[in-house]
């Protein structure tokens, strides 16, 4: 398949906003702030974009056509992004058996407004100079188990092309301007076309997330951490992500030497301490207007949504915990972290 897909047009000229967390740590009260500006899209604090930091994903893709290209590296990277595209359009429906086996439970085609998988396999195809059929063993080590059954038995069987595969042959040259183009139209399909700025929750990570702002034309994103004693006792209102407190500790820390060992100063990157945003409204507020380019008379609904005076009661929820000892071991462990 021979790549004559004309040059893309400019992106859409709205800009994106990523607001990320550790768990817990209080994203959510940036989220309802962000639902007081004028001109902006923010999504239901339940869905998250994971296309671009999920394994797999666009920031796996961009490492193997990009950063570290070879034939088999770029091959199984488009080969695993056109699964993993497929999995996340797909919805889970009873009628439907074979869904059962593929949908991730993301749902994007109905998310996009049943456009994410044209554009996906538009921007795939984009990327690809040509394809082929051929014997290719590496792609074997991502075979599923039925798969390779299925392979050694048409072997047995000297089935036509029992080993053949399709390959790709993908260069790099135009990867961040296709995928550009790609992230702006996706995001822009479920939006008003008078929205400027597109609100997206956990696109990015909090560890290194300059990776993921080279995917777009202008993106930003707020990183929200909070005291490690309430990073606990809130995470333990939650069952399936509830730690026992050493090993909370050390996944704490692990976490926050990461991101302070990637970080470096930037101008679309803002860190933002819950308690400050809660305790310290009025002076936080402009800095992170100043941060975004909003003028203060953009945000138009100020605590409509956001009330630090009700958001308050989540700070120093750790006094109440029941087991004192687990805050002194955080408090320990973890002095550097804790606000007071």
């Amino acid at each position: 398949m021979t790549n004559s897909t004309p040059a893309s047009p400019p992106t859409s000229g709205k800009r994106f906003l990523d607001l990320s967390g550790y768990g817990f740590s209080g994203k959510h009260a940036v989220i309802d702030l962000m639902r007081e500006m004028q001109g902006f899209h923010v999504e239901n604090f339940q869905f998250e974009f994971l296309l671009i930091r999920i394994q797999g994903g666009l920031l796996d893709l961009r490492a193997a056509l990009v950063e570290d290209w070879s034939p088999i590296r770029s091959d199984a990277a488009i080969r695993r992004f056109r699964r993993l595209v497929r999995r996340m359009a797909t919805k889970a429906e009873w009628t439907d058996p074979r869904t059962w086996f593929q949908a991730l439970g993301t749902n994007y085609d109905q998310h996009y407004n049943n456009r994410f998988t044209p554009l996906s396999e538009a921007y795939i195809n984009q990327l690809i100079e040509f394809s082929w059929s051929a014997a290719w063993p590496y792609a074997a080590a991502e075979w599923s188990g039925y798969e390779m059954f299925y392979r050694r038995l048409a072997r047995k069987l000297r089935l036509p092309d029992a080993d053949a595969v399709e390959m790709c042959l993908a260069w790099p040259q135009r990867f961040d301007e296709l995928t550009r183009q790609y992230l702006a139209d996706l995001l822009s399909t479920n939006v008003d076309p008078a929205v400027e700025v597109v609100v997206m929750h956990n696109a990015f990570e909090p560890f290194n997330p300059y990776r993921a702002l080279t995917l777009f034309d202008s993106a930003k994103c707020i990183i929200v951490d909070r005291d490690p004693r309430d990073n606990y006792v809130a995470g333990l209102w939650y069952k399936p992500m509830r730690l026992p407190v050493e090993q909370f500790i050390r996944r704490y820390r692990t976490y926050r030497r990461v991101a302070e060992h990637f970080a470096r100063p930037s101008p679309d990157v803002m860190r933002v301490q819950f308690e400050d945003l809660v305790l310290r409204y009025e002076d936080t507020l402009p800095k992170i207007l100043h941060f975004l380019g909003v003028r203060p008379e953009r945000h138009t609904a100020p605590r409509k949504y956001f009330i630090p005076e009700a958001s308050a009661k989540n700070v120093g929820i750790w006094r109440n915990h029941p087991d004192q000892h687990e805050i002194r071991r955080i408090q320990e462990e973890l002095p550097e972290y804790c606000r007071e």
